[in-house]
């Protein structure tokens, strides 16, 4: 099912001007008595808004929360509170205090203002809910679900390429259980892959906002090699941007036949399928069930730790029919204008064949049901089932 997210599950403290429309007349100094609300809706992570009442100096008023109060306040619980405009004050700022929204529905407080001589008015604010099953969320129509899971770590990357800052680049699922990404989605496009960057430049480094205890330390054991996800290559359009495929959180233990064999051809074809409208793709490694004779199941580091060995690889991959469509992903309702495919490759010795298997690629639906994770989200809810039904290696490489 399409999700639309509207806010995230992690504290956020967000000051919003609430609003109120009630203008009374004016008093000999020209100030109206009012109070009124920027924002009738406040985001389901939100904590707190702002009352902003104007009214000359001397006037008296009196703010009720008449429902509501069992989620929404005043400073110290209260849900009425009075007073006098000061001496030379014609605005004053109340705040209303509540906590995050995780119910599942919205909820609703009305809320009367009254200045004296002025009557009153009930106004009413909505505090929208929020998914908290859901650590990080945006519309991007390569990104996974990113659901709550005990000890997941969610990054997003973004670099400046050319006159364009903060352009998108990777977003990261990281199990510091296994030291490695259990996905990591990404957009394929000419502006990606065009450039100068060199990987020569670049060194692998500890990602800087995840302890360090819970990262790889230098190289794995002979013969597993430091495996991309996003590879390198995907990112020539920035050194900053070729740099961030080298945080070792990007990197996982791959056998060095597998890697610069099958597995670097396979991210080749990958890249030839680059499209105007932009390629959706998901890479992951997959850490259960029974490996090949010729992988481990775990190796080491440099200093000694233990590091996991993936049994199976996979990318999938979404992107439009026509390739130049200009639509975006969430608005396309035929799911013939869509073609998807999923690619679960055995981490193996593959020697020097870079044949891929017709019995590696399938459907998004399969490898869901495989990995436990919900991909594409973004596809409409008209075609989401269709699309990722689709298995037809003919349309791809």
């Amino acid at each position: 099912m399409m999700r639309w997210w509207t806010s995230v599950a992690k504290v956020v403290t967000v000051a919003v001007l609430l609003a109120w429309g009630v203008a009374c007349g004016k008093s000999d100094d020209g100030v109206a008595a009012s109070a009124h609300l920027a924002q009738e809706v406040v985001q389901g992570t939100s904590t707190n808004c702002a009352v902003v009442l104007t009214a000359q100096q001397g006037t008296k008023y009196t703010v009720t929360i008449a429902e509501g109060s069992e989620w929404c306040h005043f400073s110290g619980g209260a849900s009425e509170v009075s007073g006098v405009m000061a001496e030379g004050e014609n605005s004053r700022t109340l705040f209303l205090y509540f906590e995050k929204n995780s119910s599942g529905a919205s909820r609703k407080a009305s809320i009367v203002v009254a200045f004296e001589g002025a009557g009153s008015q009930t106004l009413r604010l909505t505090q929208e809910s929020y998914d908290a099953s859901i650590a990080f969320s945006r519309e991007w129509p390569e990104l996974p679900v990113c659901d709550v899971r005990d000890g997941y770590i969610y990054r997003s990357y973004s670099a400046k390429v050319g006159a364009k800052s903060n352009v998108r680049n990777y977003t990261i699922c990281y199990n510091p259980e296994y030291m490695a990404a259990e996905w990591v989605a990404y957009p394929m496009h000419l502006l990606y892959t065009n450039g100068s960057a060199n990987r020569d430049n670049s060194e692998f480094t500890k990602e800087p906002t995840v302890a360090a205890n819970q990262q790889m330390n230098g190289y794995y054991k002979s013969p597993y090699n430091r495996g991309h996800q996003i590879a390198a290559a995907d990112r020539k359009c920035s050194q900053e941007m070729m740099d961030q495929t080298f945080y070792v959180t990007n990197m996982t233990p791959q056998l060095g036949r597998f890697n610069s064999t099958l597995w670097g051809s396979l991210e080749g074809k990958v890249r030839s399928e680059w499209c105007y409208d932009t390629l959706y793709v998901v890479t992951g490694a997959y850490f259960k069930g029974k490996h090949d004779s010729s992988i481990a199941t775990s190796t080491t580091d440099s200093s000694g730790k233990r590091c996991p060995i993936p049994s199976h690889y996979y990318k999938l991959l979404l992107k439009t029919v026509k390739g130049d469509s200009g639509k975006k992903i969430a608005d396309i309702t035929n799911a013939d204008e869509l073609q998807a495919i999923a690619i679960f490759i055995p981490h193996h010795d593959s020697g020097s064949s870079t044949v891929l298997k017709d019995e590696w690629f399938m459907s998004v639906e399969e490898l869901e049901k495989i990995v436990g994770f919900e991909f594409f989200p973004m596809l409409n809810d008209a075609v989401e089932d269709e699309v990722k039904r689709q298995n037809n290696r003919s349309m791809w490489f």
